[in-house]
């Protein structure tokens, strides 16, 4: 027959167990007992509530992300990307070593954003190069096509030069981006 004696669950104390969920030894450890099992149950709820608003705050925030926002900061992702990439190589344009700095150099596009919209995200058109040739030099281009010609081959760089194709993104796919290339930058590291 197994034993009777129990330890109270609230003051610790040996008991004789009376009946069969008894799980304390008087009426005055059942009552602070309970009172803390209630205190727990509304310490849950209340944690499950926080954990529900912060969930609806973060769908809300999301939903309101406009497209610019999130080309920014899939943009980021990309430039990080790129920088990671292109790390040891030297500037496409000058081909001076790049610094090993945190941000030393861009992640310079051959066909501007704004000139080519469409290659934005495109990993060939956006390659390593020093500060002073994307921002001084305005992108060393006729430099940058010869780097360029070097790295990628003259068939890929006109396949470059000639796409003009549109390309729209929507907000899931933006999202999608900038998830992609912290995976790929994350993976060079």
């Amino acid at each position: 027959m197994p034993s009777l004696i129990r330890k109270c669950r609230w003051c610790k104390a040996e008991f004789e167990k009376q009946r069969p969920m008894q799980v304390v030894c008087s009426p005055r450890c059942a009552i602070a007992y309970n009172l803390t099992q209630k205190e727990k149950k509304a310490k849950k709820l209340e944690a499950a509530a926080r954990r529900l608003q912060r969930e609806i705050l973060k769908k809300r925030k999301r939903d309101l992300e406009t497209k610019p926002e999130l080309i920014k900061k899939a943009q980021t992702a990309f430039n990080a990307y790129i920088r990671e990439r292109d790390r040891d190589k030297p500037c496409i344009s000058c081909g001076r070593p790049l610094p090993t700095r945190p941000n030393g150099f861009d992640a310079g596009h051959y066909r501007s954003v704004g000139s080519a919209p469409n290659l934005r995200f495109e990993e060939l058109n956006c390659h390593g190069q020093c500060k002073h040739c994307n921002n001084y030099l305005s992108g060393n281009h006729v430099n940058y096509r010869l780097g360029l010609i070097e790295r990628i081959g003259l068939s890929a760089l006109e396949a470059l030069e000639f796409d003009n194709a549109p390309r729209h993104f929507t907000k899931d796919d933006l999202r999608e981006l900038e998830k992609v290339y912290k995976e790929k930058r994350k993976a060079l590291l």
